[in-house]
């Protein structure tokens, strides 16, 4: 028996020395290799469904990077994509004209518009606020930014077929997003209040003492008018604008508004009203708590957003008849998460990004006879959708297992294709394998996908090191796409001999708004359960060694792995990354306190329970060497969660570190920051497993 013990553990030794080997053929993926990556996003098919324009920025996963191109490419895929709009800043959100002769885009330039000066361009601003106003001879000072001053992204206009952009507004505030009339004659844009000139002197004296939830900078409507150049705010005071769409007829705007500035008003307390153009009217509230949204039909009869569900958890389709105010549910038991709302161009259905399990597809919302038909699998996670104005054909961005975020079509007909590589070295490098795996909890039986990445040239049955990393949220999912970014782990562990479980347990989007609900006022409770029976669901086959067991995540992810080495010692090393490990000071403390009420109800009345679910309560019984990571500037988890549990550990003699980074808020911006948590995570992993 003994000789045989051995045998099979030398075995075991050279069949983990061969993963290792053809892991690393290339040489396995590291943290620059990640860094190296670029990011797709804003995909814009043309109205003749020809020609699709896209965004490329620098930086994965990033939301203020500070480069970005507009690429052009045909979509048939018959030429090679190239650059189309291209400075030394950020040129994003292209939006084609509708008669597709010219694009608009927003960028950060150099503006001659800036400063006053002749340059042959004209930008006025109409200096009443009331609709029928006279225009303005000349744009009021405090309006328009001195030369020097530091760039603002502005509205600008360039030929479909390239050649000269030119510079349509010069605001001091950045323009938040836009839209263009239907008969191209105007853009609706959104963009915050100046400081005004007290304001400005008392920040340049340090007068600048913060009033906590006073409102502040309210985002505007305007309208610019591409005749006369002369541009005009039109939303009354006291009014936060965050989304707009035209009405077919061009007399009225369906809007999204809140009635202060705050992030958590905005994420949970938004409405969608319909606003008069001719009088300024804002009429009342057609979808309370909005989301997605909102977009007017092309007949003109209806309007469709999305609706944040009750205790702000899940989303659904709501479509408004404006003439009755009649509200529709069309597809509230579908059991997928819906997004990217599009009309079809008859009125009588939409179309839609659909998440399920763990991918995405491309669907149908049939409103007459409610039902939701198929148009296309995607193999990955879709971010966007554009299509033509026929509705037949579709630009998608997509990510799929082998590659990052690429532009897809989708055509009646046909399967999905690709029409781009914006990631070539991808190809070279030798990847995990990805694919959706699932299980069932074993308490009550409840199926729970996830997905399983597993080493280039791993030996089904063979014991190997394992991480589970687990998502935000929690209503958010992991998907059977690309993973690699300074937030998702999975390439590169396995690249490094990993197996790596990326699960989707209750609360997670995917299996439909009562799955997303079903974690509220049990955080670590089932949750946690269907986690552990994914793991013991691959060391029942053979795939995870249970000695070696690594866990980590960001944010909820981050709780949930607080939360396992609070609860046994299954783990040899957990990663907390930006986690509410205090429940009752993180609904206090948080810039969205709905967001927790909302899972876990009022603090006071629910304070044993909050309590029962806070990690830190129990950082006496934490066996695992544990590394905490935190951005400095977080205010959605902010970084005195994370130093709590730290000193939390330290002062008991545990094993902890901590890592906190300078100016990152919650999602990190800063490259050398995002290559620093990957360095961390593997080499943190690589010492204790």
């Amino acid at each position: 028996m003994a000789p045989e013990r051995i045998g099979t553990g030398v075995l075991a030794l050279v069949i983990a020395a061969l993963v290792g080997t053809a892991a690393t053929a290339r040489g396995p993926i590291e943290p620059a290799d990640i860094m190296g990556l670029r990011d797709m996003r804003q995909v814009a098919m043309a109205p003749d469904g020809r020609t699709i324009l896209f965004t490329v920025q620098d930086q994965m996963a990033t939301f203020s990077p500070p480069h970005a191109t507009v690429w052009s490419v045909p979509a048939d895929g018959s030429a090679p994509a190239r650059r189309f709009i291209v400075s030394a800043g950020v040129d994003d959100s292209p939006a084609w004209a509708p008669d597709g002769r010219s694009v608009a885009f927003l960028s950060n330039r150099k503006n001659p518009l800036s400063g006053g000066a002749d340059t042959g361009y004209a930008f006025r601003v109409d200096a009443a606020t009331t609709p029928g106003a006279p225009v303005a001879a000349i744009p009021p000072p405090a309006e328009i930014p001195a030369a020097g001053a530091e760039p603002s992204r502005q509205l600008w206009l360039i030929p479909a077929h390239g050649g000269e952009a030119e510079p349509l507004t010069a605001l001091p505030g950045d323009i938040a997003s836009f839209a263009w009339s239907p008969d191209g004659t105007r853009v609706a844009f959104l963009s915050a209040d100046p400081e005004t000139p007290a304001e400005v002197a008392d920040r340049t004296a340090k007068r600048d003492a913060v009033v906590v939830d006073k409102p502040r900078a309210f985002t505007r409507l305007w309208v610019f008018d591409l005749a006369s150049h002369v541009a005009r705010k039109l939303s009354p005071p006291g009014l936060n604008v965050s989304a707009v769409d035209w009405s077919p007829n061009g007399r009225e705007l369906a809007l999204r508004v809140s009635d202060t500035t705050g992030i958590n008003e905005y994420f949970y307390h938004s409405r969608v009203v319909r606003f008069d153009l001719a009088t300024g009217s804002v009429g009342p509230a057609l979808v309370e708590h909005a989301g997605e949204g909102p977009r007017w039909s092309p007949d003109g009869r209806s309007i469709v957003a999305a609706q944040i569900q009750p205790g702000f958890i899940g989303t659904a389709v709501r479509v408004v008849d404006v003439v009755s105010g009649r509200v529709a549910a069309p597809v509230d038991s579908y059991p997928g998460l819906l997004s990217n709302l599009r009309w079809t161009p008859d009125s009588r259905s939409l179309t839609a990004l659909s998440f399920e399990r763990t991918r995405s597809k491309l669907v149908r919302i049939a409103l007459t006879k409610p039902g939701v038909t198929v148009l296309a699998a995607l193999d990955g996670e879709a971010a966007e959708a554009s299509a033509s104005t026929d509705g037949k054909r579709f630009a998608v961005a997509l990510s799929s297992p082998d590659r990052p975020a690429d532009v897809w079509t989708v055509a009646a007909g046909a399967p999905p294709k690709v029409v781009t590589r914006i990631n070539p070295q991808v190809a070279d490098w030798s990847l995990g394998h990805v694919r959706e795996i699932q299980w069932k909890n074993t308490k009550d039986g409840q199926t729970i996908y996830g997905v399983l990445v597993t080493p280039p040239g791993y030996v089904a049955g063979t014991p190997i090191k394992t991480v589970v990393q687990l998502h935000g949220g929690p209503e958010w999912a992991w998907w059977s796409g690309w993973l690699g970014s300074w937030h998702e782990w999975a390439q590169m562990l396995a690249s490094h001999g990993y197996a790596v479980l990326l699960p989707n347990p209750r609360g997670s989007d995917g299996q439909g708004t009562a799955f997303a609900r079903a974690v509220g006022k049990d955080w670590g409770g089932m949750d946690y359960q269907d986690v552990l029976d994914g793991i013991d669901s691959l060391v029942a086959q053979k795939i995870a060694d249970p000695a070696r067991l690594g866990i980590g995540g960001w944010s909820y992810g981050g709780f949930l792995s607080a939360w396992a080495v609070t609860h046994g010692d299954r783990f040899k090393a957990a990663v907390v990354g930006a986690a509410p490990v205090d429940l009752s000071a993180m609904a206090r403390i948080t810039d969205t306190p709905d967001f927790t009420l909302g899972y876990l109800g009022q603090v006071d009345a629910n304070a044993a329970n909050y309590d029962v679910h806070s990690p830190i309560r129990r950082v006496d019984t934490v066996t695992t060497p544990v590394l905490v990571l935190h951005g400095a500037e977080d205010t959605r988890v902010p970084a005195t969660m994370g130093l709590q549990f730290y000193r939390g550990l330290k002062l008991l003699g545990k094993d902890a570190e901590m890592v906190r980074y300078p100016r990152e808020p919650h999602w990190f911006h800063e490259p050398a920051h995002q290559e620093d948590v990957q360095r961390r995570v593997l080499a943190f992993f690589d010492a204790h497993l």
